[in-house]
């Protein structure tokens, strides 16, 4: 794994996760506190609202003790007989004064203005006074109860809210009869209004009154109906009315806040979705997950920029290490600053390759000039061994005055000769090879006469080829030399095969053949009594083409030898 991946894997493990960590712990917390911060918001939004509707009660019930005092309320319900005297009209007059005062001045969402007298003797109106028998048949009830109480009412369809009291007599402190004020719902309870500012809108605020009969809903088919159960069951036992209650209605879970209202019978009780708490607290969540998400990305990203560039010598030190490696000692020189401990490590090893370079080109330089000196000295062996033996020859034909003969062995040595000389090359077209062989092969048979045949089985494509010079030849006089010798006759068959990837050249004799023990040693010892000619061959083949080329030999003693001679391809000296 490179060095700038562990760095990362590092930072990962001992900032990145750590950092995560501790982020997914005050989420945790922090949503704790978004809890606790949404539940007392909604409890002070209920403490509001409860001091709200308790001063519009205040308000209204204000109306009834003016109205209670008031001097036309008070002789029409101590004295029916007096107005019964004066006259509806005169009564009905006198009691709207007072009422329509209070309501053009005080309280202009007054539905209606009631009053009940207990006297049997009363004489109604039809607006403002009516006798108490009428007030149980609007209840509902048989008793009336001698305190002031609130209920919900229905006219035409509309829901209103009545407050209904007793009235005493100022003077002698007795029961007269009974008020009742009919309001419009809004006027007691607007703060739901201000809850859907306040809190969340899906908040729903209900009151009940100790019956359990819902006084306000903002759902109006609600009004009039018993509480869910499961509030009435939550709210039956002895609790704080500040805690935080968890309700499940009607396949929906809540939260749920209650207080008693003061100076009445009611409860008010919030509740709010528990969805809604939570999707504040997912908001906010998702928000701070996706900045942290966003901030990972950066300062991972950063890092990984970071860690590059802090390993970017490194690397550039492991490249050069690997193509070193791969044998390539050429590498891109720069311009070295002054750095770190990397950059001074990179510029020694750049002094060092350069070292390594010189010493390898010093020591290149004297292997080939040690190999050419060989290359020399093993064609310098070759070429005397020809002229020693055909020297001799000419003048054991010039002492037996074979004029002729001489001359055309001197001929035939010329040409040899000249063909090995080529110019002080090493390299000439298999043509010339060929005929620098006929050379030796035209020498012995002057010499010897025509005792061995030898047949040319060449690839018309090979003679315009390239090759070292002086490997045919050898190969020719050992097998005419030590092949066939003791033999009164033999042949020997030189044969060429042009392949995709070499020139397989095979001379082949039906001599005497040898062991496969002496044929290797032909190839690996070049005493001169075991044919200095043919290791000569190999060696200077290998040394300049390399071993997958050379000599073989196969043979067998009695079956002849088989010397197959493998050479590149070269279409030209520049391909050497």
């Amino acid at each position: 794994m490179k060095l700038h991946k562990k760095l990362m894997i590092v930072y990962l493990v001992t900032i990145l996760l750590p950092i995560v960590g501790l982020t997914n712990y005050f989420l945790n917390q922090m949503s704790d506190l978004i809890i606790r911060y949404v539940s007392d918001s909604y409890q002070k939004i209920l403490v509001q609202s409860n001091n709200g509707i308790y001063y519009n009660i205040r308000f209204y019930e204000s109306i009834l003790d003016n109205l209670t005092v008031s001097e036309p309320v008070q002789n029409v319900l101590t004295e029916p007989e007096v107005y019964r005297e004066k006259g509806v009209i005169i009564m009905n007059r006198e009691i709207s004064r007072a009422v329509r005062f209070i309501q053009a001045y005080q309280a202009t969402d007054v539905e209606s203005i009631e009053f009940f007298s207990t006297s049997p003797d009363v004489m109604s109106d039809g607006v403002y006074l009516f006798p108490e028998d009428r007030l149980r048949r609007v209840l509902g009830l048989n008793e009336i109860p001698d305190s002031k109480f609130w209920i919900l009412e229905q006219v035409d369809g509309k829901y209103y809210y009545a407050l209904v009291r007793p009235m005493y007599s100022i003077g002698q402190f007795k029961k007269i009869g009974y008020i009742k004020l009919t309001i419009q719902i809004p006027s007691v309870t607007y703060v739901q209004e201000t809850l859907g500012n306040k809190a969340d809108a899906s908040g729903s605020l209900i009151i009940a009154d100790s019956k359990g009969t819902i006084m306000f809903n903002p759902d109006t088919a609600q009004l009039g109906k018993p509480l869910p159960q499961e509030i009435v069951e939550e709210t039956s036992t002895d609790r704080s009315s500040e805690s935080e209650l968890n309700l499940h209605i009607q396949g929906t879970d809540y939260v749920m806040w209650y207080r008693k209202l003061q100076n009445v019978d009611w409860t008010m009780y919030l509740l709010v979705p528990k969805a809604s708490i939570q999707s504040k607290v997912n908001e906010i969540r998702q928000t701070i997950l996706t900045v942290s998400i966003i901030c990972m990305i950066i300062f991972s990203f950063l890092t990984l920029l970071i860690t590059r560039q802090l390993t970017r010598g490194i690397r550039r030190l492991h490249a050069k290490v690997s193509r070193v490696g791969r044998g390539v000692l050429s590498t891109s020189r720069r311009v070295h600053v002054k750095g770190d401990e990397i950059d001074e490590l990179d510029r020694n090893f750049d002094n060092m390759l350069d070292n390594l370079r010189d010493l390898i080109h010093q020591n290149y330089v004297e292997k080939l000039e040690r190999r050419e000196m060989e290359l020399n000295f093993l064609q310098a062996q070759i070429n005397p061994h020809f002229l020693y033996n055909t020297l001799d020859a000419i003048k054991n034909e010039i002492d037996m005055d074979e004029k002729q003969t001489a001359i055309g062995m001197v001929v035939a040595l010329a040409d040899l000769f000249r063909i090995s000389v080529s110019k002080g090359s090493n390299t000439i077209r298999f043509e010339q090879e060929i005929d620098h062989a006929k050379c030796y092969l035209k020498i012995l048979e002057i010499r010897f006469g025509a005792r061995h045949t030898v047949e040319w089985q060449i690839d018309p494509q090979i003679p315009s080829l390239y090759t070292l010079k002086i490997i045919l030849q050898p190969l020719l006089e050992n097998a005419i030399q030590h092949g066939l010798k003791g033999m009164a006759a033999g042949s020997v068959t030189v044969i060429g095969e042009l392949t995709e990837q070499a020139v397989i050249v095979t001379v082949r004799d039906n001599g005497v053949g040898m062991t496969k023990v002496q044929a290797e040693t032909l190839l690996s010892d070049h005493s001169p009594s075991k044919g200095i000619g043919l290791y000569n061959v190999n060696s200077r083949i290998r040394m300049y083409f390399g071993g997958e080329y050379g000599l073989s030999i196969k043979s067998e003693p009695g079956k002849g030898t088989e010397v197959v001679l493998t050479l590149p391809v070269l279409e030209g000296v520049e391909h050497v």
